[in-house]
């Protein structure tokens, strides 16, 4: 199906009411984090994870992941509403890329204080890391029978 204007901005619209994603990793075994996240209009995911973790460590021998996010709040009888992705993630060695995610973090999660690029770069251990989405996938039980599940090529 073709990823039209339509559906970028349904989808885009439904990733905003979110903060935490789930995140698979592989490279001898699988592995799952959550994770928060921050997104562009191109559907580039950013994330912050240590090196020393496994999910990481993963993407450093394989970066092909995939990514969930969903309503934890849904409960089973609820019909079910969801995004699922795969794609292929990096991690940011480019400044000037490290300084816009700041930005976009800070006016994403007001709820804690302000991130600078001299607080990230001398307190924090864990490397911004990019997911550039290959594939999406929206599933919505609300939805004719058609449109309950929809896979794009990004």
């Amino acid at each position: 199906m073709k990823l039209t204007s339509k559906h970028k901005k349904e989808v885009l619209n439904y990733l905003k009411n979110y903060k935490l994603m789930s995140l698979g990793t592989y490279y001898k075994e699988p592995w799952a984090a959550s994770v928060y996240y921050l997104f562009d209009e191109e559907f580039n995911f950013y994330f912050l994870g240590s090196p020393n973790t496994i999910h990481c460590k993963n993407i450093a021998k394989n970066p092909k992941v995939s990514i969930t996010i969903a309503d934890s709040r849904q409960k089973a009888s609820d019909k079910k509403v969801g995004f699922q992705a795969r794609g292929l993630a990096t991690k940011i060695n480019s400044i000037t890329e490290v300084k816009e995610v700041i930005i976009a973090w800070n006016k994403r999660h007001l709820d804690v204080p302000p991130l600078t690029f001299k607080t990230f770069s001398k307190v924090w251990k864990s490397k911004l890391h990019k997911i550039k989405l290959t594939d999406i996938k929206m599933f919505d039980e609300n939805m004719s029978e058609k449109d309950e599940e929809r896979m794009w090529k990004v």
